[in-house]
Formats: structure tokens, C-alpha cells, sequence
């Protein structure tokens, strides 16, 4: 399949909202593909064996993964646009793409917290606030090894010159990733004491009969500070960890 046969339907049901980033060109360039996850390149080329590795890493939820690629470059692309309808059209075309991806995944698919994170994030930039908290703390819920989330709802919680709650949230994150910079620094910032926070002692839990073996997640990548990639930089091809998993950050009741 060819790349305009992805595109083409998907630009028809895009919302009017979403025309200037389409003037903008909707297909990401090479430039864009690479500040993007490995899947992404991957999943606009199905003749490549990049494909059909990460094909079989995700499942049947990798059919779906490129509304995700091109919500995260609309992201990256408002973050480099000033404030007007431009900005809030490439903005509502990103919403448009992680809905998408919310709608016809798994309930259960691995990156669904991190969707939810970035969708949260991209609420923020719309000034809809309420929306991006309710995102972020779902996220967070769902998979409490991302930093990133801590720090965004942190943010918007300053915003609301709320520096308590702000606090409560970085604390409640070094909790969970006692080793990011970016939390420490922001623990320090907003007025925590030393020592940093006592980390959680994970919860040993007896693994239901016949789960399989899986590779150990890698551990959440430091990179609130940088607006490029807007997801954890993804493995290579056939190392996505399996949901259910030994060591599968993304499953709350899977085994540590």
C-alpha cells in the first residue's frame, strides 16, 4: 500500500479546522520522520522488512499506529508556530489522529498511556485545560513510568498558581522515577526538601499460569525538556515489550 492510499481517505474525513495543516503539507517529510518514533518510517513502508518486524512487535494495533505518527508531527508542529488559526488548525488535526488512535486501538495496547499523555499535552496547547489534566492523570493512572506526564500536569497546575498540588504531582512522580533529573530539578524548584522522595518498593505479584517470557522494558527515557521527539524515543524494530509481560511498564497488574 502505498503512502497516498494511507493519506487520501484520511485527509477527506479530517475536520475543516484541520485545513492549514494540510496546507502545510500532511505527510511528514524525511527531516520530520526522523524526530518521530522508528515505527513511524516503518509503518509508511510496507515493503520493508522495518515493517513487518514491528508488524508482528504490535500485533493487529500496528494497522492503526500512523494516525498516532502524524498526530505527534502535528504537535511538533505547532510547537514551532505562533498563537492564531494556523496553530489551532494543526492542533485540532493532532486531536483528530489521537482520537483516532484512542477509538480503534485495544484497550489494552501498550502505548495508550503515552497517547494519552501527548493527547493531554496537545489540550494544554489548545488552552483547554481541564481536558488536558483529566488526560494527564489517566495517563499517569495507567502507567506511572512517565516522567513526562508528571512534569506536564506539574506545569499546568503552576499555570493555575496552584504550586502545592504542583509539588504533590513531582513528588508523587519521583515516587515512581526517582532516577529523572527533570523531576529532581523540579522537586527543588517548587520548594521540596531534601532528600528527594523514598521510592515506591514495587509489589511482587504472582504471575497468572502460562504468560509468557518477554524482554525487560527499557526504563523511562528523561526528555521533559525537549520538544522533539513528543514521544519516548521508541526501540528498534522487535524489542516493543508484549502487554501482560514480566516487567511491562504499561500493564498496572502485570508482575515487576
Amino acid at each position: 500500500m502505498k503512502l497516498s492510499r494511507i493519506l487520501i481517505p484520511f485527509l477527506l474525513a479530517l475536520p475543516l479546522q484541520a485545513a492549514p495543516a494540510k496546507a502545510a503539507g500532511f505527510a511528514p517529510t524525511q527531516a520530520e520522520l526522523a524526530a518521530l518514533p522508528a515505527y513511524c518510517a516503518a509503518r509508511l513502508n510496507e515493503r520493508s522488512d522495518a515493517f513487518k518486524s514491528w508488524q508482528a512487535s504490535m500485533g493487529g494495533d500496528f494497522l492503526h499506529i500512523h494516525h498516532y505518527c502524524f498526530a505527534l508531527n502535528f504537535m511538533n508542529r505547532a510547537r514551532g508556530m505562533g498563537s492564531g488559526k494556523d496553530k489551532q488548525g494543526v492542533l485540532g488535526a493532532a486531536m483528530t489522529n489521537f482520537e483516532y488512535v484512542l477509538k480503534y486501538t485495544q484497550p489494552g495496547f501498550y502505548l495508550r498511556p503515552e497517547v494519552l499523555m501527548n493527547r493531554g499535552m496537545t489540550q494544554s496547547m489548545r488552552g483547554n485545560h481541564g481536558a488536558a489534566v483529566s488526560d494527564l492523570l489517566t495517563a499517569i493512572e495507567m502507567n506511572p513510568g512517565l516522567p513526562r506526564a508528571y512534569m506536564a500536569l506539574a506545569d499546568l497546575y503552576v499555570r493555575q498558581k496552584n504550586r502545592s498540588k504542583a509539588l504533590e504531582t513531582v513528588t508523587a512522580g519521583l515516587r515512581h522515577n526517582p532516577d529523572t533529573k527533570s523531576l529532581q530539578r523540579r522537586y527543588t524548584e517548587l520548594g521540596g526538601k531534601l532528600p528527594y522522595p523514598e521510592p515506591l518498593q514495587p509489589v511482587a505479584v504472582e504471575a497468572p499460569a502460562g504468560m509468557p517470557d518477554a524482554t525487560p522494558a527499557p526504563a523511562a527515557a528523561e526528555s521533559a525538556e525537549v520538544p522533539l521527539p513528543a514521544t519516548t524515543p521508541a526501540e528498534q524494530p522487535g524489542t516493543v515489550p508484549q502487554l501482560g509481560a514480566p516487567k511491562n511498564p504499561y500493564c498496572r497488574f502485570c508482575p515487576d
